[in-house]
């Protein structure tokens, strides 16, 4: 995951609305949409002793390029079909197991560079959504412009919420990635700031795993 206003490469001034398919998991139409290849290659690197396994599922699906000893590579700079990296995740859950997808989850933000306005767990976690868009592109263009501020829409988002008067905030998910990835990204960031920090799935509220469109986390520390 990549924070900084210089890995973004925003230009665009377009909104993309949502593209809904009814009947799907999360309710989005991915085709349109890329993910930037510099995020695939931290996110690879958090299956550890699985990566090989995963390297293979990788390159079944057409991502990233095998650099001759088995092992995918990512073009930091370049944009990578969305739909073909959920459908790589899901694969890698069915087939190894759901932690491995937690697991990779919590590496993105430990190995993310903030930019200097995020300085708590508060901050941190309302800069997941700025940082989820930098990392997405609509038809090859980022959908967060750090230089206009401009968000474009159609992949979802982090909502972000405060519970007066307690520490614990809540964040619900409505992006198209797998439950376990995001709880995985949530704890992470929480824990760079908070180290007593846990997370709860809210059981009160949908989930992607059961077919909902979002899942609502609580993250509560000391």
């Amino acid at each position: 995951m990549q924070t900084q206003s210089d890995a973004g490469q925003g230009r665009s001034s377009k909104t993309f609305e949502p593209n809904l398919k009814l009947g799907a998991r999360n309710q989005v139409e991915v085709g349109q949409f890329q993910v930037l290849g510099a995020n695939l290659q931290i996110v690879l690197d958090g299956f550890g002793s699985f990566s090989v396994l995963a390297n293979n599922i990788l390159l079944e699906e057409g991502l990233g390029t095998n650099d001759g000893h088995g092992e995918v590579k990512f073009e930091p700079g370049n944009w990578y079909p969305l739909a073909r990296w959920l459908k790589a995740l899901e694969r890698i859950g069915n087939e190894f197991g759901h932690y491995l997808l937690y697991q990779s989850g919590m590496t993105t933000p430990k190995n993310a560079v903030f930019p200097p306005t995020v300085t708590d767990i508060h901050s941190a976690l309302r800069c997941i959504d700025v940082a989820y868009h930098m990392n997405h592109a609509a038809h090859g263009e980022s959908m967060f412009n750090p230089g206009t501020g401009q968000m474009s829409e159609g992949i979802g988002h982090y909502v972000y919420a405060q519970v007066p008067g307690k520490k614990q905030v809540t964040l619900e998910s409505s992006t198209p990635y797998p439950c376990d990835f995001d709880r995985g990204i949530v704890i992470a960031m929480a824990q760079r700031f908070q180290p007593s920090a846990t997370l709860t799935h809210d059981a009160s509220k949908p989930c992607r795993k059961n077919g909902g469109a979002s899942c609502s986390y609580h993250v509560t520390w000391k």
